[in-house]
């Protein structure tokens, strides 16, 4: 339960109305009904609920779009529906029905590295993109870092579409017996299939692969819709003595972007 919702329950407890001026504004009731309006109505529904509460604009254009274009129907339970499948591909699938078994899908099922206490000189190296002078490509270093992969490789990634990073993963899970986790935004999903279609991956690779999606808070209205927000970190842990982390995405036009 939230925390505004436990402090409802108190009698004692005093809701202070804070306006925008104060460091401690997160959001207003008016703001509310404005992103139900928007998720129900479009622009037309937002623009009207500013306009009769006098609420100051607080959406850009870019997100406006990006809300209105996100919105889904609200089906409790509809993520639960069975799917119908025949073959290999569906025998494996059942055991994560809920409906069918009571098994829970496995955390971390390929092991971790014991998180023993570290003992030495802690270092952290900068890099850009583009590089300084001298300095190593970010690609080359997390290229190199998943090379010498010995225990584990666990990502964290919003896109990832790199296939050159995607082949060395795929040769530390399948020809080391690397285990690799990988958690991705949920929006990008598509692309990394075809990604992995390009990387001409097999059954086999997921042997020792596990990528799971994941996707930002949820936010839901009084008309049952619905709208994610997204995943923004980046990084990749080695080892479990080493991690990368940074701005820098895991794609294609990598060259044009500065991290």
């Amino acid at each position: 339960m939230a925390l505004s919702q436990v402090q409802c329950l108190d009698d004692n407890n005093v809701n202070w109305r804070v306006n925008e001026a104060k460091p401690e504004f997160f959001y207003s009731e008016e703001q509310r009904l404005a992103l139900e309006a928007l998720l129900h109505g479009g622009r037309e529904g937002f623009q009207k609920v500013l306009e009769t509460h006098n609420v100051r604009k607080f959406l850009s254009n870019p997100e406006l779009e990006r809300l209105a274009g996100n919105v889904q129907d609200y089906q409790p339970g509809a993520e639960n529906v069975k799917q119908e499948g025949d073959g290999e591909d569906a025998a494996v699938s059942l055991q994560y029905w809920p409906e069918r078994s009571d098994i829970d899908i496995p955390e971390l099922d390929m092991g971790w590295p014991d998180c023993a206490s570290y003992r030495g000189v802690t270092r952290a190296n900068v890099y850009t993109q583009p590089p300084m002078e001298g300095q190593t490509h970010i690609k080359e270093v997390v290229r190199k870092m998943i090379v010498q992969a010995q225990k584990v490789v666990a990502v964290v990634m919003d896109m990832f579409t790199d296939v050159d990073i995607f082949k060395d993963l795929l040769d530390a899970s399948f020809k080391r017996k690397v285990p690799v986790y990988i958690i991705l935004e949920s929006t990008g999903v598509q692309h990394f299939l075809e990604m992995c279609e390009r990387a001409m991956m097999h059954r086999g690779h997921l042997k020792n692969l596990r990528v799971r999606t994941i996707a930002g808070t949820e936010f839901y209205t009084h008309s049952s819709k619905k709208v994610c927000g997204m995943l923004s970190q980046k990084f990749m842990f080695v080892d479990g003595d080493r991690a990368v982390s940074g701005s820098y995405r895991w794609v294609g036009e990598r060259g044009l972007s500065r991290s």
